[in-house]
């Protein structure tokens, strides 16, 4: 196809603009990949109905969740007609078997599937849960677009890996923030503000620190802010979490932190969260899982630490030295500008959407 060519792809999102990984891996790209040449057409899904408390606030919830996946498969049997490709972020809708995906099977032009997790593996939510909700959240969706895909994108190679077979070519991106949209700290951040964001499904990834946070509140050394959903259970602040806070939230953070635990799932993550805190100049502190030690060592940002009193230790030394969070801060600021690419990643993706 000549380049001057309009070609019309599709981009489908297993979330609404609400994700990271909506926002990072697909709505990041659309003015690069329209510099291109290429017709974007965007199909976010609809997947954050209310939960309200009760049974029937339950049934309710998942009554609108199974109206809504029904919708989403004649919503894609209708729009897939006229287009040449789609990148799939993830998925098709945020939980449901995979029929929704058939229009997707038999779609005639290109598939290209992004993953920026492992679905395939147990993830922390479904930690404990029946039979029933591992259907009902399963990757069956994921699984049958690897399948399908002409061409697959994913996060790191540990993901890539990860991959069920058979599946087809693959093409590592890793996921980057728009690092020029991020206020940056330059006076190291206010003593003693230790800083966690993320989603729901993490918080419990601070557990096992407790007893740190604790320690380090009752010496009067620091003390942690959780930006969520939906509150810790364990000692520290909670702000509510606002899509429009995200680029201004972390600058005046003394510490970032990114503990996770040494499974398959957290192995495969892509360190969005301390590329994040790189971009807004802060120091960071992650556990040695998966490409955070490569980041971390690469970028001299921060400290790596397994045990909690590896984490009090680390946090001490960061709280009582403005100068080091200072440098190490800039450090992760100067290498995060370089790793992210935003000009050569969308390449990558036109690359893949147009064969």
């Amino acid at each position: 196809m000549p380049e001057s060519a309009r070609y019309r792809v599709g981009i489908i999102t297993q979330f609404g603009a609400w994700s990271a990984s909506t926002r990072a891996r697909a709505l990041q790209y659309v003015e690069p990949l329209e510099a291109h040449g290429l017709d974007l057409q965007l199909l976010l899904a609809n997947d954050r109905p209310v939960r309200h408390p009760g049974r029937i606030g339950q049934v309710r919830y998942f009554a609108t969740h199974a109206w809504r996946y029904l919708r989403r498969y004649f919503e894609l049997r209708r729009s897939l007609q006229g287009l040449d490709a789609v990148l799939v972020q993830r998925g098709v809708y945020a939980m449901g078997p995979g029929l929704v995906v058939r229009p997707l099977e038999r779609f005639a032009g290109r598939v290209v599937l992004d993953l920026d997790d492992d679905l395939f593996s147990l993830t922390p939510s479904m930690e404990g849960k029946g039979r029933l909700a591992r259907w009902i959240y399963g990757p069956q969706q994921a699984a049958r677009l690897v399948r399908r895909a002409d061409h697959i994108v994913v996060s790191t190679e540990r993901l890539a890996s990860a991959l069920p077979k058979p599946h087809g070519p693959v093409v590592v991106l890793p996921t980057v923030p728009q690092v020029e949209r991020y206020a940056v700290s330059i006076s190291g951040g206010e003593d003693g503000l230790i800083g966690w964001a993320g989603t729901t499904g993490g918080l419990r990834y601070l557990d096992p620190l407790r007893e740190v946070f604790t320690e380090l509140s009752s010496m009067g050394q620091g003390h942690l802010r959780v930006v969520s959903s939906e509150p810790w259970n364990g000692p520290s602040e909670f702000v509510e979490w606002q899509q429009e806070d995200e680029h201004q939230m972390f600058a005046n953070w003394a510490v970032g932190i990114m503990p996770l635990p040494n499974t398959e799932y957290a192995k495969a993550k892509a360190g969005y969260k301390l590329l994040q805190y790189m971009a807004a100049g802060v120091a960071c502190i992650a556990s040695p899982v998966g490409v955070n030690c490569e980041i971390i060592s690469e970028s001299g940002a921060g400290l790596l630490a397994s045990t909690p009193e590896e984490w009090k230790q680390a946090l001490l030394q960061l709280l009582g030295n403005r100068e080091l969070r200072q440098s190490m801060g800039q450090a992760g600021r100067e290498f995060v500008l370089r790793y992210s690419d935003p000009t050569r990643h969308a390449d990558l993706l036109r690359q893949a959407l147009m064969g």
